[in-house]
């Protein structure tokens, strides 16, 4: 009974208000009431979706939701499409959703939302554009003052992107709204007024989810006032668009002109006005070149020692641009002439891929240009006259970092003077190059000499050895064709004698006659070719293939054997050489006995044919067959002799057989 008792226990305890307290949901399930403590949150933490019930004020518009903010903070809300068409800018709504820990922090996925009207937005954070890089005003509202130097707008006008500058502090301003218009007419007219600018605060990351700064999105144009409106300025001249005037309480856009000498890269490039010169940093790729005559509006750029102009806006003047003369600089290392179009010479001592160094007077100068022209200068040594522009570095003292020249085109490079070719050191070169040269080739030729002299020895024994291979093999084809051919004849006179002995003597007498004829014929054969007679006795007058047929004829019926011949396009007057003849002779005879000796064969059938100047001459029996990939047993050597003899002759030799199917050997010849 102890498990009952145990259970009615853990029953009444879960059942009481003090166990139902025991067992309150965990914090991951309770529905959070305020975006701070969402922001509280660690990235962990808000991956598990915890729910969310908040109600905030709508602050901004976003390409898929808006920002929220509440009494404790801001936040971002994702939202369909559809759903945030409906929704405006100061509604008060009421969300319910989820947290969701996305991929840089977290923010709420709305499932359902509630309209309560709408009210104004809180009262902004006051912020200087730098400070809004710091993260604290993230999508809360705030508000910022500075310069507003560019505005744009996509074919509608409910996307939209500016540029607000105060200092040296720029920062990005994303114009959104799902459901209103823009007057982009108003915004543009704002260019380079000073403005205050309401909205919230939009972060940026990287891939590694570090915060990396920060864009303002606005979304109506009413959020964004004029503080002190630009009044239209007369044109400057270069040297004066950093001037500084004690009625300027803020920073402005300058206006001025020039001719363009450099193009750095689509949008930054030098300008140059009489005996003044800038660089110049342009909004979008400016597509000037040089010789332009160009108006530029802009912010004035110090950078170091120099000023220039940067976020201009480029419109092209009136007619040709001026003619800008370069000038003869004698001390091109210093910061006279920065940014103008100069001259000097100077011999070339170093020549790189797009670097040159000139040797001017004691200074080492560096010139840039297109690898194009490098590829085309002279040999180092040679003196040149350059023209480019002079870009000098120079902290806000005047203390020179680096100086460079810019060459433009092959224009801008003129040759003085080219060396001779023949220098001192060159002599030399040549000298030494030569007599390694001649080094070389003695010692090549004494190796050529010995390898010649090692490779002639390795011929020769080669050329020995496979001329007693051959022989060997020759031989060793002769005694197999006549010892072995002659004695299976031997073997087959001896059988019949055993058979007639008794019954009929004299006809055994005869097979014994018979038998030592053809003992004293194999040993004739085999004497001669022993001697090493190339073609054997006989083979001169070798009646082939009637004298071949005669003899697989009669050793057929010396082994009891049916034996047919077939001829087709064969005449009698056909006729082979010798020593073609005779090698034919041998493999068809061989064959026979190989079928005699081992195939078990009843019946043996020689054809012969001849069509369009190929012989086939095919040897077939009947009998037990082999496996034509199993090796050859040990000792016996008749297949690779007909091999080797029809390789000799240039023709091919082919042996079909299988257990059980016979076996056929075809020598083909050609005749031409």
């Amino acid at each position: 009974m102890g498990w009952r008792h145990s259970i009615g226990l853990w029953l009444f305890i879960l059942l009481t208000p003090a166990g139902l307290a025991a067992f309150d949901p965990p914090v991951s399930v309770r529905s959070l009431r305020s975006i701070a403590d969402i922001r509280k949150m660690t990235y962990e933490e808000s991956r598990l979706a915890p729910p969310v019930s908040l109600r905030v004020t709508v602050i901004s518009h976003l390409a898929d939701g808006f920002d929220g903010q509440d009494n404790s903070g801001g936040l971002f809300f994702e939202v369909s499409a559809a759903a945030l068409a409906t929704i405006r800018i100061g509604d008060e709504i009421t969300i319910e959703g989820n947290v969701t820990g996305g991929f840089y922090g977290p923010y709420v996925i709305v499932d359902q939302f509630s309209r309560h009207g709408s009210k104004p937005p809180p009262r902004p954070l006051n912020f200087r554009p730098d400070f809004v890089q710091t993260g604290l005003g993230d999508n809360r509202w705030v508000e910022i003052e500075g310069l507003i130097v560019d505005v744009k707008f996509e074919e509608g006008k409910r996307r939209g992107s500016g540029l607000l500058v105060t200092g040296q502090s720029d920062l990005v301003i994303r114009f959104r709204n799902a459901n209103e218009d823009f007057d982009v007419a108003r915004l543009g007219k704002m260019v380079g007024s000073w403005v205050r600018l309401r909205g919230s605060g939009a972060p940026l990351f990287n891939d590694q989810r570090q915060r990396i700064g920060s864009d303002i999105i606005c979304s109506r144009h009413h959020f964004v006032e004029v503080i002190e409106k630009t009044e239209e300025s007369e044109p400057v001249r270069l040297d004066e668009i950093g001037r500084w005037e004690s009625s300027r309480t803020r920073q402005a856009l300058v206006e001025t002109s020039g001719t363009v000498t450099l193009v750095e890269s689509p949008s930054t490039f030098v300008v140059q006005s009489g005996p003044y010169g800038a660089r110049i940093n342009s909004l979008s790729p400016a597509g000037v070149a040089v010789g332009d005559l160009i108006n530029l509006t802009g912010l004035a750029e110090t950078d170091g020692y120099f000023v220039g102009l940067r976020y201009a806006k480029i419109a092209m003047a009136d007619g040709p641009g001026d003619l800008i003369e370069a000038i003869a600089d004698g001390e091109p290392l210093s910061r006279e002439h920065a940014f103008q179009l100069i001259s000097l010479s100077g011999k070339l001592i170093e020549k790189g891929r797009t670097l040159i160094n000139l040797q001017v007077n004691e200074a080492l100068v560096p010139v840039s240009m297109p690898a194009a022209i490098s590829a085309t200068l002279p040999p180092e040594g040679s003196e040149l006259n350059i023209r480019g522009v002079k870009l000098v570095a120079a902290d806000e003292r005047g203390e020179v970092r680096s100086v460079l020249i810019a060459v433009r085109d092959r224009a801008d490079v003129s040759i003085l003077e080219v060396p001779s070719w023949w220098t001192p050191a060159r002599y030399w070169m040549a000298i030494l190059i030569l007599a390694a040269g001649a080094l070389l080739f003695l010692t090549w030729l004494l190796a050529l000499n010995r390898r010649v002299k090692k490779q002639t020895a390795l011929i020769a024994e080669q050329i020995e050895s496979n001329a007693t291979l051959e022989e060997r093999n020759r031989i060793a084809r002769e005694l197999h064709d006549t010892l072995s051919q002659g004695f299976s004849g031997v073997g087959y006179q001896l059988a019949s004698v055993s058979n007639h002995l008794t019954a009929d003597p004299d006809k055994a007498r005869k097979k014994l006659d018979a038998a030592r004829q053809m003992v004293e014929h194999s040993l004739v054969e085999a004497r001669e070719s022993l001697i090493g007679l190339r073609v054997p006795a006989g083979a001169e007058s070798l009646d082939f293939p009637n004298a071949t047929l005669a003899a697989a004829k009669t050793r057929c019926e010396e082994a009891e054997i049916d034996f047919e011949a077939e001829r087709e396009g064969w005449s009698e007057g056909s006729k082979l050489p010798p020593e073609t003849a005779y090698a034919c002779h041998r493999i068809v005879l061989e064959a026979v006995t190989n079928a005699l000796r081992h195939s078990g064969a009843g019946r043996v059938r020689v054809s012969l044919a001849v069509a369009a100047g190929l012989a086939r001459i095919t040897v077939a029996d009947d009998g037990r067959g082999f496996s034509t990939t199993d090796r050859a047993p040990e000792g016996h050597f008749g297949l690779q002799g007909m091999r080797e003899r029809a390789q000799q002759l240039g023709a091919s030799l082919a042996v079909r057989s299988a257990p059980g199917e016979g076996t056929s050997v075809e020598l083909s010849l050609n005749l031409s």
